[in-house]
């Protein structure tokens, strides 16, 4: 019995040995792995990125799905370089890279890969431009000239001359604008601009400057004497010293030009100076004169010359008077503010109407003094005795009117009929200032009683304003020695009639 059991261990472990032995070895299991097994990318300028592939008694492949073009992998030995193309797209995408194994049994591994979404575009900022932002049109028949207007945002905008430039026009389409102008009638350049508006009030107004040539005009030069005077007549100023401006007409309006003096032959003209101005808008001689101490006028000239030698020098005579031409003897600007008047009305009445009443007003400062009983004047100081016209009045309803009252000669102030006379009018002095009633209107000097200067009325006016029962008397006016003669007066007036 016991050799039975022996023989029956023998046996199985003879069995066993037969099984296992080198002539029939256990077969290894074939498996296939990635690492990693998934991959995130970026949605632009993405890196490739390599996944391991290890594979146990098998061999593989990859694949990826048709529809998947923007995802690319290259096989480099057991590694996988996978890379994406940039997704434009506000949403991520995801595909998966599929590894199948030659050996029967092994299931496909899959690697998934994932990419972020296009980030979404910043809104677009409004924005407004203009070019050119100059525009220079010539002076006649100028072709339009177009304006490109770049937005962004979806702003709207509008194009408008900035003031009331009717010269400019504007023909608006799309993103820009066709500028055209009428001809230029000016010899001056003109200028205006164009205001291009945005709809976002947000943004700034964008401004085209507009600019055109003056109108071609003949070249001259032309002096702006009084009405009716001609250069070889001239200008006249007084024997005293002063200055003077004339005015000149230069064409173009831009011409440059120059001024000098000359003699006449017989007199020096170092008493004349002169120098001109050159501006676009306005063109002055301005001269000036030394006292004539003679009793003899002089003469000289002021040459005014134009750039364009085909435009002919202009001789503007300049009389200077001697001091007989004169009646006045005080040879400077004088100003006056009396403080006391005398006011004296011939008015109409029962028996004289006149389409005009006649005042003599006598101003004159505290120094002044006046005797009644003997109708004298005396003391030191400033006396003015205006003598001038209003409106018709009865003598018991007369009132100094409020207006600006002009002086008129001498001679056409007491021109006959008297009827002819106008209310308005200022006497202008005549004769001599040194009388104590002198006639006309005079500005006489006292002192100690005696008359040491005067200054005659041969131009200008007289104002008179009232507030309440204060007048206010203003005067301007022009001697014959061509000095100013100004003052006022402010306070009550009492009114004699006469």
């Amino acid at each position: 019995m016991k050799r039975y059991a022996y023989l029956l261990a023998a046996a199985a472990l003879a069995l066993n040995i037969s099984c296992t032995g080198p002539e029939n070895p256990a077969q290894p299991e074939a498996t296939l792995k990635a690492e990693p097994a998934s991959l995130r990318f970026a949605a632009a300028a993405a890196p490739p990125q390599t996944v391991t592939v290890t594979a146990e008694e098998t061999e593989w492949t990859h694949s990826i799905p048709e529809d998947a073009g923007w995802l690319t992998a290259t096989r480099d030995g057991d590694r996988l370089s996978v890379s994406v193309a940039d997704n434009a797209d506000e949403t991520d995408r995801s595909a998966s890279i599929t590894l199948n194994a030659s050996a029967v049994g092994v299931e496909p591994v899959k690697i998934t890969v994932r990419q972020e979404a296009a980030e979404a575009p910043e809104p677009e900022k409004p924005s407004l431009s203009v070019s050119p932002e100059k525009l220079v049109f010539a002076a006649a028949e100028a072709p339009g000239q177009e304006v490109t207007v770049t937005v962004t945002g979806g702003i709207t905008w509008k194009a408008s001359p900035s003031g009331a430039e009717e010269w400019i026009h504007i023909v608006p389409a799309e993103g820009k604008f066709t500028v055209t102008v009428d001809d230029n009638p000016e010899s001056l350049e003109r200028s205006g601009y164009i205001n291009v508006s945005p709809g976002d009030k947000t943004l700034a107004t964008c401004r085209i400057y507009v600019t055109q040539e003056p109108k071609a005009v003949p070249a001259s030069i032309t002096p702006q004497l009084p009405e009716g005077t001609t250069p070889e007549e001239g200008l006249t100023v007084p024997f005293t010293a002063g200055m003077s401006v004339l005015p000149v007409m230069v064409a173009p309006e831009n011409a440059q030009w120059s001024v000098r003096v000359e003699a006449d032959g017989t007199t020096d003209p170092a008493w004349l100076s002169a120098t001109n101005v050159v501006a676009p808008s306005q063109h002055t001689v301005h001269y000036a004169y030394t006292v004539n101490e003679t009793e003899t006028p002089r003469t000289a000239y002021l040459v005014l010359t134009h750039a364009d030698d085909s435009v002919e020098p202009v001789r503007v005579k300049v009389t200077q008077r001697g001091k007989t031409d004169v009646n006045s003897t005080i040879y400077e600007d004088i100003e006056s503010h009396p403080t006391q008047i005398m006011a004296e009305v011939m008015a109409n009445n029962d028996w004289r109407d006149f389409p005009f009443v006649q005042w003599t007003l006598k101003l004159y400062t505290d120094g002044i003094t006046y005797d009644t009983l003997w109708g004298r004047w005396g003391g030191t100081g400033d006396r003015i005795t205006i003598k001038m016209t209003g409106s018709p009045q009865h003598e018991d309803e007369v009132v100094l009117e409020e207006m600006t009252y002009e002086v008129v000669p001498y001679e056409e102030y007491n021109k006959m009929p008297a009827s002819d006379r106008k209310p308005g009018w200022v006497c202008a002095a005549q004769g001599s200032g040194n009388d104590e009633y002198p006639s006309g209107t005079w500005h006489q000097v006292y002192e100690n009683g005696s008359i040491t200067g005067c200054a005659n009325a041969v131009g200008g006016t007289v104002t008179v304003t009232r507030s309440g029962d204060d007048y206010t008397i203003t005067w301007d006016f022009t001697s014959d020695a061509g000095c100013k003669v100004t003052g006022s007066y402010t306070g009550p007036i009492e009114i004699q009639r006469s």
